[in-house]
């Protein structure tokens, strides 16, 4: 590092100025970045160790608490993606205590036109099937997803009032279906922008993902927001139930950024150490 601060003093006054500030604005950076990623990696390794295929605790959730000592609640943030990824989110929030993680706020893409429909529906099905009383209705009790731009009313919410809805905030996708890479690259960035307003404005302190490429650029501007200083938002990603002998590519991108990373299938665990192998989230004789 002194050597690389001699080089700076060859710089004109201003110049030099400039260039060390970069400089140490860069290795401040860099040094929260390695600090943040290992103290990632080992709070995984403990819950690896740790954790096995157990039914999760009902009142805590799957998860061990993001909140800080005290807190009673979790704002949670779930990213949702189209076709089976939604479907497989449903399961998991079904496992979180409606009274413990709340609210919910939903992350969908803005070309996703089918996430929120599912999910009204299924919400209304719940309602309709545990009328009674019954665990359903309270599993997804201030779950019904209402648009942002839906404002004050509650979207016909099947019996919801605006007080039992979760908002719904959209965000630019990172890239289309069959979108070449290389084109890809502006759309990511604008993703990427969109998610550090959107976690800046949300301020969740867990955020839940299961594979969608939506989840990727959320899951990134939660780092770097940490690593600035930011609130202190957990990261849970839990891989697809389909996947059984790779990583999704949502995964591999994401696998060091997680604070809990979790398979269903004892495959994938091998080679990864840093994984969890948990099966009740997506029963195997789920539909």
């Amino acid at each position: 590092m002194s050597m690389a601060m001699d080089r700076l003093a060859l710089f004109p006054p201003h110049a030099a100025t400039f260039a060390k500030a970069a400089f140490l604005v860069v290795a401040f950076v860099a040094l929260r970045t390695a600090r943040l990623v290992l103290s990632i990696r080992a709070e995984r390794r403990r819950s690896s160790s740790s954790s096995r295929s157990s039914t999760p605790d009902a009142a805590a959730g799957p998860f061990p608490s993001p909140a800080p000592s005290g807190v009673e609640t979790v704002k949670t943030l779930a990213v949702l993606g189209s076709g089976g990824h939604t479907a497989e989110m449903m399961r998991l929030l079904a496992e979180l205590d409606p009274c413990r993680y709340a609210p919910i706020v939903y992350a969908v893409a803005e070309t996703d036109a089918t996430s929120v429909p599912r999910l009204r529906d299924h919400v209304r099905k719940e309602e309709r099937r545990d009328a009674g009383g019954g665990r359903g209705a309270g599993a997804w009790r201030g779950r019904f997803p209402v648009e942002e731009r839906e404002g004050e009313r509650a979207a016909d919410g099947g019996g919801f009032g605006r007080v039992e809805a979760a908002t719904v905030r959209r965000l630019p996708r990172a890239r289309e279906v069959h979108q070449s890479y290389a084109s890809s690259a502006f759309a990511t960035l604008r993703s990427f922008l969109a998610a550090i307003v959107l976690l800046w404005d949300v301020r969740p302190d867990l955020v839940l993902a299961n594979g969608p490429g939506t989840c990727v650029p959320v899951i990134y501007a939660a780092f770097l927001l940490r690593i600035l200083g930011g609130r202190e938002c957990r990261v849970v990603f839990v891989e697809s139930f389909c996947r059984v002998r790779t990583l999704s590519l949502s995964g591999r991108l994401v696998y060091p950024f997680a604070d809990r990373f979790v398979v269903h299938w004892p495959q994938l665990k091998e080679g990864r150490p840093l994984v969890e192998v948990c099966e009740v989230f997506v029963p195997s004789g789920g539909s």
